[in-house]
Formats: structure tokens, sequence, C-alpha cells
């Protein structure tokens, strides 16, 4: 099977070296990403990381450094999905592994998959909480927040499999009837929201793409920007990069918009995007959103907080995302949430309204930091809340929630 290193390269790059998915796949370069097969098991493999942590610690009496942990996961893998008979399967990892500097443990790797292919492939979890850290990958303490969130049978909705969809919303100058005919005309299978259309391949629409005539931005993303209240004066996005949600509300109010990161080049970033869209009335701003800025104090009419979060709402679409992110690590996102909402709260006018959103379903990080602000702040009051439906969403969840100035 063709792309085999390459995948065990894209993947010790995210194991090892804590990339993410796509930043792995494209160092590859053409023999992976053009690969169907190869690109596949590396997603394959991160899809099924948990369910596969817990059979190699069953089926290896000892645990296995990881980069043989790799190697086993991609067997496990074409044992499960692929067409190759077996042995040819369990052969292909051991070549693999020859290519890779790694023949001395071929006679471990031939043994473990060899046991898993006859009697192994359906060791499962009994532990009614580990079993779900299997089947929905999830590691175990996000399993057990889930259950104490959401309740038992609502982290059981929550963490059930999503599939994802690559959703794309015309550049509003140009029309969702145009995309569409565009669409139809190329005999592209695609499904038609409220914002855009649901396609299979956004290769097929590259050029549309790069002329700015389309974008790539999620069913919920969509919906937070629509649900965004028309502002009676000036805009900020405090959290903005990369800017699909700033280029949305630009294109909507018709109106400046100041577009804020923290780092330079995500600023740049929003720039390009701008840039791309052929939208002239973003502003983007270098700013630390956590520290106050005086000359912006009761300066806004609508604030878009995009806070930084866990997520796990998206995981359909980045489930490389449960590699990089540990419990201690979301203490700190929601103490830097907190932040970032209190010094929203200083910026709107009377009158005017935040938008606080999350691509996270965990209450944790939406609803408890938003009533906690409201709590602090006697002048807001809560207008909506909402979490978008996975169904619709492409099995991506958002959660947003407006919150009004007296």
């Amino acid at each position: 099977m063709k792309g085999l290193v390459q995948a065990y390269r894209a993947l010790t790059d995210i194991y090892l070296n804590g990339d993410w998915i796509g930043e792995a796949v494209k160092k590859q370069g053409a023999a992976l990403y053009e690969n169907k097969g190869s690109y596949r098991l590396v997603h394959g493999v991160i899809e099924h990381e948990f369910l596969y942590e817990y059979r190699i610690a069953r089926l290896a009496e000892k645990p296995p450094k990881s980069s043989v942990k790799i190697l086993l996961k991609m067997g496990m893998y074409l044992l499960d999905f692929s067409d190759l008979p077996d042995y040819t399967a369990v052969n292909e990892i051991a070549e693999t592994a020859k290519k890779v500097g790694k023949g001395g443990v071929c006679g471990f790797l031939n043994a473990v998959l060899r046991r898993y292919a006859a009697a192994e492939k359906n060791l499962n979890p009994v532990d009614p909480d580990e079993s779900l850290s299997a089947s929905a990958n999830l590691p175990l303490w996000l399993v057990k927040r889930y259950r104490v969130e959401w309740g038992d049978e609502a982290a059981k909705r929550l963490t059930s499999p999503r599939t994802a969809l690559s959703h794309i919303r015309p550049a509003l100058s140009f029309g969702k009837k145009a995309l569409g005919e565009i669409l139809s005309n190329r005999g592209i299978d695609c499904k038609e929201t409220a914002y855009g259309f649901y396609i299979g391949a956004v290769g097929e629409i590259s050029d549309l793409l790069k002329e700015g005539k389309a974008t790539v931005m999620s069913y919920g993303s969509a919906e937070v920007c629509a649900a965004v209240p028309h502002p009676a004066g000036k805009v900020l996005d405090l959290c903005a990069a990369p800017g699909g949600k700033t280029v949305f509300l630009a294109e909507k109010f018709g109106a400046p918009v100041i577009s804020c990161d923290l780092y330079p080049h995500r600023v740049e970033l929003i720039r390009a995007y701008a840039e791309r869209m052929k939208v002239s009335t973003v502003l983007p701003t270098q700013a630390d959103g956590r520290i106050l800025r005086e000359e912006w104090r009761n300066a806004f009419s609508v604030v878009l907080l995009d806070a930084p979060c866990s997520g796990f709402g998206s995981l359909s679409s980045q489930p490389d995302i449960v590699l990089h992110r540990t419990e201690k690590d979301l203490d700190a996102i929601v103490e830097t949430q907190r932040e970032l909402l209190a010094v929203a709260g200083a910026y709107v006018e009377k009158g005017g309204a935040i938008v606080y959103a999350t691509c996270t379903d965990l209450p944790s990080e939406d609803g408890d930091v938003v009533r906690d602000f409201l709590a602090s702040r006697g002048d807001y009051i809560l207008e909506k809340e909402k979490y978008t439906d996975p169904e619709e969403g492409g099995g991506d969840r958002y959660y947003y929630a407006i919150l009004r100035r007296k």
C-alpha cells in the first residue's frame, strides 16, 4: 500500500511533535495528500485513538514506545477498515517499520497484530466511562466532565459520533443563487442551507475560493454571525483571526469592523482573508483582548467575542483536538474567557450588545462563564442563548449568547 511511510511520518509529527493534523499532512506533500487510502488512515488512527490505546494496553505485555504505538495503531486501522487480507496488512506494517528505521520491532509488531487479527479485534471496554471514551474517541477525563456538566443521558447523546461535512457560504456580493447555479452546472453534489451549501470536496470549487466568490465557513460559525444584532454604531471583533466572522459581519452590516488578534502573524491572516473576499471595511488591529484600552471604553455598539476555547464542539472536523487538550488546559482557557468577557463588557455603549461565542459544548466554557459575568455586571441582561444543532451544523456544535447592556 502506497503512502504508509508518509502516513507514519505525519502521525509522528502529530503524536510526538504536537503538530495539528492539517500541518502534519501538508508536510508530507502529494505523496500523502493525494493518496486517499493513506490520507484516510492518518485521520482514522486519530479518530480511534482511545479505543486503540485501550486495546494496545491489553495486547502488549509492556507499554511500547510511542513510535511503536503509532505503527500498531496503523496496523489496527488497516485490519479494521482496509480491504487488504489480514496477513498482507500485517506485512505492510512490518515493511513500513523497516523503511522508517524500526526493523528491530518487526517481530513484536507481527505478534501483536496477528493476535489482534485472530481474536482480539472486538476487545472493548466494559466500564461505562471507558466504553464511552472509546466509542466517542474522548479522553476519560472529558467523558467524566460531560457526565458531571450535562448528566448521563445528555452526555451519551452529546458524545455520539458526528459526521464531518464541508460547509461553504457565498460572498454576500456574489449571492447564494449564483453559487448554487455554479454548483449545479458543475454537477457537484450539494445540500442547501440557510447560509450556503454543504459539499463533498472543497477542492472542486478552489477557483471560487481564490476569487473570493465563496469561502469555507462552518454552519455553526455562520449561524453565530447571523445572530449578531445590527449595530447602531461601531463594531469590534475582539478575537478575530483568521477572520471569517469579521468578514461576514463587515459584509452583513456594510460598515467598518475593527478586527483584533494578539499576534502579528494572525493579524495578517485577517488582512489576507478580507483581501481575498474583497471586503475593504475590515480594520485589522493587533491587541490583547484581556487588556483594557481606555479609548475603547463605551465606544462600540456591538462586540463579538468569539472566545478561545477547547474546541470540543468541532471534533467532527478537528478530531486531533483530543490529543492537544488536557483538563489543566481547560481550566486555563476558562480563566482567559472570563478575562476577555470582563474587558468586552467595558467596551459596549449603553443599549449595545456583546455576542459571546465558542465552538465547544461544555457549560463550564459557555453558560457558566456568561452567568458569572452577568452576576458581576448588573447593567447587562441575557437576551438570547443557544447551542447550534449538530444535525444542521454538519456535526459541529457552537454556543452563543447575546448580552444586552441596559
